[in-house]
């Protein structure tokens, strides 16, 4: 005599009724079962059979996707945009710029236009004697018709504002100095650079020409 029943995936079973009680392995989905004690009735129904294929809810899926991933990354990207920000601005220097003013105008040499000299604006403290704190140096160089612009640091024009000293050199094929040194090694010009645009000129003279002289309007001697 024989005992027939049925999986829960639908597949139909048939054993011999010594293994009752005992237990068996569903050859279709690999289910542990015990045989009963006698026949089921729902072995000669038609039970319908599990499918292996799941239904996958895609709106279910992609609405998960949502909530869980897009607030993380959206997280990660403002965390690594943050990052790479604030490190480019320690690189190029602007991490904590002072309050700056567009700086320029033309240097000539005796009155005529001096080309590829240097032009620094180095600020001063409120007494005019030392460098000030927080302040970098703006620096600029001449073209062929003796013009400049200075530049606080990599791609940022101006000068920091308040009093600075202003010192010019400018070197022939030798190496040695053209200028006096009252413009640039002992230099003696002050310059108040204020907010927005401003154009300083200076015209410089050259070593055994003579005493410098400073541009009423632009140059400002100490007291």
């Amino acid at each position: 005599m024989s005992i027939r029943f049925s999986c829960s995936c639908g597949r139909k079973l048939k054993v011999s009724d010594e293994k009752i009680g005992m237990k068996v392995l569903c050859s279709s989905c690999g289910a542990t079962l015990k045989v009963p004690k006698k026949s089921q009735d729902e072995y000669w129904q038609d039970v319908p059979a599990k499918t292996q294929e799941s239904k996958v809810d895609y709106a279910a899926a992609f609405r998960e996707f949502i909530v869980h991933f897009v607030p993380g990354a959206i997280v990660l990207f403002f965390l690594v945009w943050g990052a790479y920000y604030l490190s480019s601005q320690i690189v190029v220097g602007r991490g904590n710029l002072p309050p700056l003013g567009s700086v320029s105008g033309k240097v000539t040499l005796d009155g005529k236009a001096l080309p590829n000299a240097s032009i620094r604006f180095i600020p001063l403290d409120d007494e005019g004697r030392a460098e000030r704190k927080g302040a970098s140096v703006a620096m600029g160089m001449t073209d062929d018709n003796g013009q400049y612009r200075l530049l606080y640091v990599k791609d940022t024009p101006g000068a920091a504002v308040g009093k600075n000293r202003v010192e010019i050199q400018a070197k022939d094929e030798s190496g040695h100095e053209r200028i006096l040194p009252e413009f640039n090694t002992q230099s003696r010009l002050l310059q108040e650079v204020k907010s927005g645009s401003q154009t300083f000129d200076f015209d410089v003279h050259g070593n055994g020409t003579g005493t410098p002289t400073a541009d009423a309007a632009n140059q400002t001697p100490p007291p």
